[in-house]
């Protein structure tokens, strides 16, 4: 991750001048999201090619993740990132990359989601809607004329085989130094039967559950903030290594959620758009304005 710390200008350690962005309360204008969104899900799951005469109807083989791995590198483009990889066995890699501050810092904030998915199975909700929205957030933050903190987004490989590609990701930061406040990765975001919108946050910190709710107040959301103790996703590995973590999903523990898990049937045709829509608009407004809160996770 030698390429992060050149980019931004600056050595782990190095004292970075302060300064913060302009705000308001508006909820996130981010033009033709639920196209983008819907796009997405659709050439990650095989309900339209990925690559001319190429299909995907499972990311868990290797010719079908590096097909993965070559348009999640195109998405980071669109975003205004450098795709980079970070191959830590044969095989798996991760794609990231660094959105810079707008000004001088040495601060990080870490948004993410795994790309993987089970055999067998099309990985619709499980996980190409968590791609999708932190793609469309890093979009969106890209087009800030102001950025007080960097932003690493970064897609991870084999979440289903044991958190494998956070795990090495979240190693790897922590012995490169980085200064990061905080980690956010999202993983199943395409459930709401119910229609209340509601978002379950994984084992955040009293401080990030706090900021989650405040964030939700202020920007006018109606949305219900729920903290569980649900682990076992990419977030517990960033949490091992000593960051401040926080995992986004619908709601699991509370019962509205995919039934379709793990399963051929978690298909694009299952997608509750609305509620992607929904919750990334509210995901993007959370990751701009804990940059310049005092919340440090």
């Amino acid at each position: 991750m030698k390429s992060i710390l050149i980019a931004a200008g600056l050595l782990a350690g190095t004292e970075a001048f302060s300064f913060q962005c302009p705000l308001d309360q508006a909820q996130p204008d981010i033009p033709g999201l639920r196209e983008q969104q819907m796009e997405v899900v659709a050439r990650l799951t095989g309900e339209d090619e990925i690559a001319p005469g190429v299909s995907l109807h499972e990311r868990s083989t290797p010719a079908s993740l590096e097909r993965a791995r070559v348009y999640l590198e195109g998405l980071l483009r669109e975003a205004g990132v450098e795709p980079q990889r970070q191959a830590y066995k044969s095989g798996r890699a991760n794609i990231y990359g660094l959105l810079e501050a707008t000004g001088p810092s040495d601060e990080y904030i870490v948004l993410g989601a795994h790309f993987d998915t089970v055999s067998r199975s099309p990985g619709a909700n499980d996980n190409a809607t968590g791609v999708a929205m932190a793609h469309a957030v890093a979009k969106y933050l890209g087009g800030l004329d102001c950025r007080s903190k960097n932003y690493l987004v970064v897609f991870f490989d084999n979440e289903e085989g044991g958190l494998e590609g956070s795990r090495f990701f979240a190693r790897k930061i922590r012995a490169d130094g980085l200064k990061v406040l905080s980690v956010h990765t999202v993983d199943q975001m395409g459930w709401d039967e119910d229609g209340d919108r509601a978002v379950e946050l994984e084992l955040p910190t009293p401080a990030l559950a706090a900021a989650y709710r405040r964030f939700a107040a202020e920007g006018d959301f109606d949305i219900a903030i729920e903290p569980t103790r649900t682990s076992s996703t990419d977030h517990d590995s960033f949490r091992n290594e000593g960051f401040a973590a926080v995992g986004l999903t619908e709601e699991y523990v509370n019962g509205d959620t995919t039934p379709y898990y793990h399963l051929p049937g978690d298909t694009y045709e299952t997608v509750n758009f609305d509620y992607l829509e929904s919750s990334t608009r509210f995901f993007g407004y959370v990751l701009r304005h804990v940059a310049e809160s005092d919340v440090a996770g």
